[in-house]
């Protein structure tokens, strides 16, 4: 009987530290790569022809959604992150007279998938002398995102892309139907801070655009009366709101945009992540250990 109750506690006691040293070896890629998942929310706004210059109250509206995080170490993470929320504008919101007597609005249901990269400048979460669990961070990557632009007539929203309201696909302009699926550079900066399994983090950042289509203005006015006649009446009424037509006042030929620039769009948000990570029965042997220590 002795020679078993000493038999077991020599195996407890082996099993104890082959455990700790398990623990202790992976202690440093475990902690390095660390997985989140959680949700994000805020406010976003487009920047473009209806609004050249800065947002303003009206143009910005909320969105939400929901981000994995998967951190390399304690200064280098990678993000995948989903966004759903509307970019918006209106000249009668502006300003500026001219932008008001065009008097062309849109919105647009926007849907971003982005992979992003992130380089913290604190060791986050490093338990060391040097880290932290706070930091100010700053990211890049690539984005795809569905902006589909529509205008309002009455109760109804039309799609504005198969119109053709500066011409496109028809034979009084020399563009195509552009396209609503695109790809964006997303990059910005924030601060992030851990309270145990919980990563809150606030972030700021623009999106770089190769597209100037998200509010559906970019080129010159076609003349009315042929787009009419190859598009159709509700074309014609959308591609020059400014009522000069129905004056009997062609545009035909003027700007309707600005071909030299491309949109962007912002997004400021707030996000909850949380850490997911499980304990091993080793995890658990080297706590109780250390809590006897």
């Amino acid at each position: 009987r002795t020679y078993q109750f000493r038999a077991t506690n020599v195996g407890t006691g082996m099993l104890r530290k082959i455990c700790l040293l398990i623990v202790i070896g992976s202690l440093i890629q475990v902690h390095a790569q660390v997985n989140e998942i959680g949700i994000t929310g805020g406010l976003m706004y487009y920047i473009g022809d209806l609004n050249p210059t800065r947002h303003y109250p009206k143009g910005t509206k909320p969105a939400v959604g929901i981000v994995f995080r998967h951190n390399i170490n304690d200064r280098y993470a990678i993000r995948l992150q989903g966004l759903y929320g509307t970019l918006q504008a209106s000249d009668s919101n502006s300003p500026d007279s001219l932008q008001q007597l065009r008097n062309l609005s849109f919105r647009s249901r926007l849907f971003e998938a982005a992979v992003l990269f992130e380089i913290n400048f604190f060791k986050y979460r490093d338990k060391g002398k040097e880290g932290k669990f706070w930091t100010p961070f700053i990211f890049g990557g690539l984005a795809y995102f569905r902006a589909d632009p529509q205008a309002q007539l009455g109760d109804t929203w039309i799609r504005l892309q198969p119109l053709g309201t500066e011409g496109q696909g028809t034979t009084v302009a020399d563009r195509d139907i552009y396209k609503i699926d695109q790809i964006a550079i997303p990059f910005g900066a924030g601060l992030k801070a851990n309270v145990g399994r919980f990563d809150f983090q606030l972030e700021w950042g623009l999106r770089r655009t190769w597209t100037d289509y998200i509010d559906d203005v970019s080129g010159k006015y076609v003349d009315n009366g042929l787009l009419e006649f190859e598009n159709g009446p509700i074309a014609a009424i959308y591609a020059d709101r400014s009522g000069l037509p129905q004056a009997g006042i062609s545009n035909a030929g003027r700007a309707r945009g600005d071909t030299n620039t491309r949109d962007w769009y912002q997004y400021t948000g707030f996000s909850i992540t949380y850490i997911l990570s499980r304990f091993s029965d080793c995890d658990e042997q080297y706590n109780w250990m250390r809590r006897r220590n």
